[in-house]
């Protein structure tokens, strides 16, 4: 009997397409979390004193944060000096912007680490690009990068269909640049001029939201040893001050509760769930409040500040508002999803009242597909049922308590959007 697993989103997202080495210089991270993005019923329970790790993560970052710092500054600088150089095409760097934050917060890392696993985006900077479609001003950017001693970092992909690194017909490992382009009309052939290993950057369409830029990681040319094992340096290009707000705004306001509610134990995708069913409710809830959140919020959002930093003086601006009732159905949609929360467990919960049931998940688990006796006991049925009841109620009380915070977020939200009578 197999049961649709309930999502655990402590683990490294599905959609992380590559991955490259740690150097010794980045934090190490330790792993909280199962390796899997889902668990089952059938594997042993993990049980880790998430604190320990995230003191030991924290004094980690405490420790290589004076290194991150110094490093943060050469290549900021270097920023400073490529963008000034290029002023005619379009880059300006933000001094202020910048000096305020050569590094990710400790809060910061500390939470996207517990997400992800890991963060490669601890040294990031911004600079204004106003002709994102410009690949020649592109290349020049580069090439003074290069003069400054820094280079776009190779990765390695990962191939869904081997579970390998992407390789070629040889069978050598494929490296490509750690770039990723979020714009309309970048295609592999406008990538041309920068030569074949850049034309293998990722590109994708701007978000729904409309928001849409280039990010890129650079290593240091100076640095001895492998490219893949020095320190990544970010850099993301916005078009100018104001997209820069608005990605803040969007952040705190859209981004993190919707991210929030994807921390449920439950499965975001619709179309895994019975019709009409708790679960069903719950994801089409979730992707609803985000849907709305970007309609009414975001993506008035990143047009005005498009038009306002390139100066489109005929340019109408568009309302940042929710009216009165989508801000009662955006709650209604979150109290919808904890109402929901009950009956979702409660389902769970009947998926092991039989003891067959028990026994069939006992038989699917690691531990006993390796040990020789294949006997199971009525005390080992009883005992592994305590344990995933035990397990199932703790996961229905984090979510309803994570949903009830999410409220006080969503209820923010309309306070800063919402119509007022």
């Amino acid at each position: 009997m197999l049961i649709t697993p309930l999502k655990l989103n402590l683990s490294t997202p599905q959609n992380v397409k590559h991955e490259n080495n740690y150097p010794q210089n980045r934090i190490n991270y330790f792993h909280s979390q199962p390796a899997k993005d889902e668990v089952s019923f059938s594997g042993k329970l993990p049980k880790v004193d998430n604190t320990f790790f995230s003191e030991a993560l924290g004094r980690s970052y405490d420790a290589g944060k004076p290194k991150f710092i110094a490093i943060a500054r050469e290549f900021h600088a270097s920023l400073k000096r490529v963008a000034a150089k290029l002023q005619a095409y379009g880059f300006t760097y933000d001094d202020a912007y910048n000096t305020a934050h050569p590094v990710k917060t400790k809060a910061s890392f500390l939470d996207k680490s517990k997400r992800q696993g890991s963060v490669q985006d601890i040294i990031r900077g911004t600079v204004y690009w106003q002709d994102q479609q410009d690949i020649p001003a592109f290349k020049k950017f580069l090439e003074e990068m290069k003069k400054e001693g820094w280079e776009i970092a190779p990765l390695r992909k990962r191939d869904p269909n081997t579970d390998g690194f992407v390789k070629n017909k040889r069978g050598s490992i494929i490296k490509f640049p750690d770039l990723e382009i979020r714009q309309n009309g970048i295609t592999e052939e406008s990538l041309a001029p920068l030569g074949e290993f850049l034309q293998r950057a990722e590109i994708s369409k701007p978000r729904s939201s409309t928001y849409a830029d280039w990010q890129m990681r650079f290593i240091s040319t100076k640095e001895k040893g492998m490219r893949e094992g020095r320190q990544d340096c970010e850099v993301i290009f916005l078009y100018g001050p104001h997209y820069k707000d608005a990605k803040e705004i969007e952040h705190t306001y859209v981004f993190e509760p919707w991210r929030k509610l994807r921390e449920l134990h439950v499965d975001m995708n619709p179309t895994n769930h019975q019709k009409n069913s708790s679960g069903f409710t719950i994801a089409e809830n979730v992707s609803e409040i985000h849907k709305r959140l970007v309609q009414f919020v975001s993506h008035p959002l990143f047009t005005n500040a498009y038009n306002a930093d390139l100066k489109n003086k005929n340019a109408i601006k568009l309302p940042v508002e929710i009216s009165n009732s989508y801000c009662n159905l955006i709650m209604n949609y979150a109290k919808s999803i904890e109402k929901a929360l009950k009956p979702y467990y409660k389902e769970k919960a009947g998926l092991i009242a039989k003891d067959e049931q028990v026994a069939e998940l006992i038989k699917q688990s690691p531990a006993y597909l390796i040990r020789e006796d294949k006997n199971i006991s009525a005390k080992e049925i009883k005992d592994k049922r305590a344990e995933l009841k035990e397990y199932l109620d703790k996961c229905q009380q984090d979510d309803i308590a994570l949903v009830r915070e999410v409220r006080a977020m969503l209820q923010k939200t309309i306070d800063k959007f919402g119509l007022k009578d």
